[in-house]
């Protein structure tokens, strides 16, 4: 199993494009973020490279995540942005060898109905699917929970599917990621196998909290060997918060 360090939640202490070279000194040999910015987007993936990193997934640019949004598939008039802002995220991955790229879904407007809101974000992303098929990558739809993030609109990976389902795309696939699901009420140790035949990446973060392993109640170690025994080959990414020292927070990782 390869642990990837999500740079956007890992080595926080450090200056945003500082964290691959970061990642690499720790002994990381696979790396992801959340969008770097279109300004910043380029020499971070340089970076990555220079570094001999493989960059397993970049999300699409779903807003001000400080302000609470969590992308826009489901606002009409966002389509054209949308599909801007995918076509970027697309580019880059392909830049730097990244298979995925994590599409934010968005949050309940209140503008139209939830049904006609999850119809239109399964034509949008029917829309990018066929982006990220000429740019030879793939498109993973992360459940959110919406404890955190109210009105997310697929807070569990049951309407995740669901929602791929309406989009009728067999090549769009599943981020599972354990917090949400924890927060969700579900056992990610016994929920994940269920899931594992669409799933095409997976994150750890311990619950509850969004801390490191250990500082909550989902066992990292028992996790992994779930998914080893269900034949999970990918990375799990490391999107948990630190603290003040990501080299502290990883020390009970150094074994594995």
């Amino acid at each position: 199993m390869t642990f990837s360090a999500h740079l956007s939640m890992l080595f926080r202490e450090l200056p945003y494009l500082e964290r691959p070279a970061a990642a690499a000194e720790a002994g990381f040999t696979v790396v992801e973020t959340w969008w770097p910015g279109q300004e910043v987007v380029d020499a971070w993936a340089d970076e990555a490279l220079r570094h001999s990193l493989d960059v397993r997934l970049i999300n699409c640019d779903g807003g001000d995540l400080a302000a609470g949004d969590r992308g826009f598939l489901n606002v009409p008039e966002r389509r054209d942005d949308t599909l801007a802002a995918f076509a970027a995220a697309a580019e880059a991955a392909a830049r730097c060898g990244a298979p995925f790229v994590n599409l934010l879904v968005g949050r309940d407007t209140g503008r139209l109905s939830r049904r006609e809101q999850l119809r239109v974000a399964a034509a949008v992303i029917s829309d990018c699917a066929a982006v990220a098929r000429e740019a030879g990558v793939q498109i993973v739809i992360e459940p959110i929970n919406d404890l955190d993030v109210p009105g997310y609109l697929v807070p569990s990976p049951d309407e995740a599917v669901g929602l791929l389902e309406a989009a009728a795309c067999d090549d769009v696939l599943l981020l599972y990621d354990a917090y949400h699901a924890a927060r969700m009420g579900a056992d990610p140790c016994a929920d994940v196998t269920g899931w594992l035949p669409l799933v095409a990446h997976v994150h750890y973060a311990d619950c509850p909290g969004r801390g490191a392993p250990g500082t909550g109640t989902i066992d990292l170690r028992l996790f992994v060997e779930v998914l080893e025994g269900a034949g999970y080959t990918g990375a799990v990414g490391l999107e948990f918060d630190p603290g003040p020292s990501t080299l502290e927070a990883l020390a009970g990782l150094v074994p594995w």
